[in-house]
């Protein structure tokens, strides 16, 4: 039981990767603090607009111990810059990166006595260039550059900052797609098929607890091979 007695605090906690790992670490011992803006299923739920300061902070105020970190929630964009609505790009940051670095700031002082992690979920897409996703590849590559800095911040607190970069994983994200972008999607990655959250949730429990205790400032790839190069013969 990795988490037995550990407070963990998950965004996006209501579906996709934020539930696969919010509930993994529940099996392992964990309470979970669930922040969505859907109901989540823990009993330590707060249905939020995770981009708005006040409410993040209101919703951790009355903890006084967090010791780990998941900032899952996210929302994806897909178009090229100049075909972009500005209010849709000041959404995906809000909720991206805003959502990450607000809940960061408001558990970090919960961590310091005894230190703690911190994961990011960034993306593939943060890494690498992707056609048509260029405000949610910026927001993604942002976390990446967030997570570095955190990491050199807080390691004489001993708390740890890592973020994973998943591949194109089975989530409600991915859900409205055709068959047939999705199997174009699947075979992009060398593995040949789209990510489950039960292929993030192990690397993801590692870096949460204690056995990923020399492990900080990194950005992991989980994505099947994806960022290793395209799977097509040119």
């Amino acid at each position: 039981m990795r988490f037995s007695g550990k407070q963990v605090v998950v965004t996006g906690a209501a579906s996709g990767l934020g539930l696969a790992i919010a509930r993994a670490a529940e099996a392992e011992g964990a309470v979970i603090i669930a922040l969505d803006r859907d109901a989540a299923p823990f009993a330590q739920a707060h249905r939020l607009d995770i981009a708005d300061e006040d409410q993040v902070k209101t919703a951790l105020s009355g903890l006084s111990r967090i010791d780990a970190v998941v900032n899952s929630a996210g929302i994806a964009l897909r178009t090229a810059v100049a075909d972009t609505d500005m209010a849709e790009y000041d959404r995906v940051m809000a909720v991206n990166l805003r959502g990450s670095f607000l809940a960061s700031k408001y558990a970090l002082p919960k961590m310091g006595a005894h230190g703690g992690a911190i994961l990011h979920i960034a993306s593939v897409v943060g890494t690498t260039g992707t056609r048509n996703r260029a405000a949610y590849s910026a927001s993604k590559g942002a976390i990446i550059a967030l997570t570095r800095n955190m990491a050199l911040d807080y390691a004489a607190q001993n708390i740890r900052v890592n973020c994973l970069c998943p591949g194109f994983v089975e989530t409600p994200l991915l859900a409205k797609l055709p068959p047939e972008r999705k199997a174009k999607l699947a075979a992009a990655h060398p593995l040949g098929r789209l990510g489950t959250p039960g292929d993030i949730v192990p690397m993801a429990l590692l870096l949460l607890c204690d056995d990923g205790r020399w492990i900080t400032g990194q950005a992991i790839g989980v994505d099947g091979g994806f960022n290793a190069g395209h799977a097509d013969d040119f």
